[in-house]
């Protein structure tokens, strides 16, 4: 399914389903973005589009690595080496670490209270645990005594090309997303002019906020360790279904 395929949906709802496209909205400007922020969107939401078994090189002794790539945080001070080069475009944050079983996830805050001074414990060949920073980076603990390779999954946008959108870019969501995306697009478009129709739109959102709602419900059970408000990259509460 691609960008296209929606357009009779969409552009009905905001009244524009002509025969030659839209008069009043432009297709590329305004009516295939607000179909791409949609699923950006539901990327988020329900963490459903993923890059699974990324093999991640690790250098040792370091606690702090960037996947932005070289020279790391701060120019270089916080961490050693970036893996951006290796890392596939389109990545927005890391979710599982595995060499080769699971490791557990955890954050900074929770090593703080639970092993003051963790920062300073000897390197070691296994890796106890790992955290995200923000979506920009990750950190370990202990170091690593030697170099090391580890998978890794990652989310990842939906979308990677750039504007303007064609209408060819696909859709890497399951059907049962579709009708959501022309619910926001046409959220997206109305809210553009104000008023009554503003008001109106505000009512479709909300419809698309519970269509996410319930498709990120029925993701957790497909896969538990889903980026979800309850396990994101900035979150310090851990996912009750699963910790890793």
């Amino acid at each position: 399914m691609i960008l296209s395929d929606l357009l009779p949906d969409i552009l009905g709802r905001v009244e524009e389903n002509v025969e030659n496209g839209p008069i009043f909205w432009s297709l590329a400007g305004e009516v295939y973005v607000s179909m791409v922020d949609a699923m950006f969107e539901a990327a988020l939401m329900s963490g459903v589009v993923q890059l699974p078994n990324v093999s991640v090189s690790l250098g040792a002794g370091s606690t702090y690595y960037s996947i932005q790539g070289p020279p790391g945080f701060g120019g270089g001070g916080f961490g050693q080496m970036g893996f951006g080069t290796i890392v596939p475009q389109g990545i927005i944050a890391p979710l599982r670490m595995r060499a080769p079983s699971t490791i557990r996830k955890t954050t900074i805050n929770a090593l703080d209270t639970m092993i003051p001074g963790w920062q300073q414990a000897d390197p070691s060949d296994q890796i106890i645990a790992w955290f995200p920073l923000g979506t920009s980076g990750i950190g370990i603990y202990p170091q690593l005594a030697d170099d090391s390779t580890v998978v890794m999954d990652f989310l990842c946008s939906p979308v990677n090309e750039t504007r303007p959108y064609t209408g060819a870019e696909v859709i890497p969501f399951q059907a049962e997303f579709a009708d959501a995306f022309s619910q926001y697009g046409a959220a997206y478009l109305r809210a553009k002019e104000g008023g009554a129709e503003a008001e109106e739109a505000d009512v479709v959102f909300q419809a698309f906020m519970s269509n996410m709602k319930s498709l990120s419900a029925f993701q957790t059970r497909i896969d538990s360790l889903v980026y979800s408000g309850a396990f994101g990259a900035g979150m310090s509460n851990p996912n009750p279904r699963k910790v890793v």
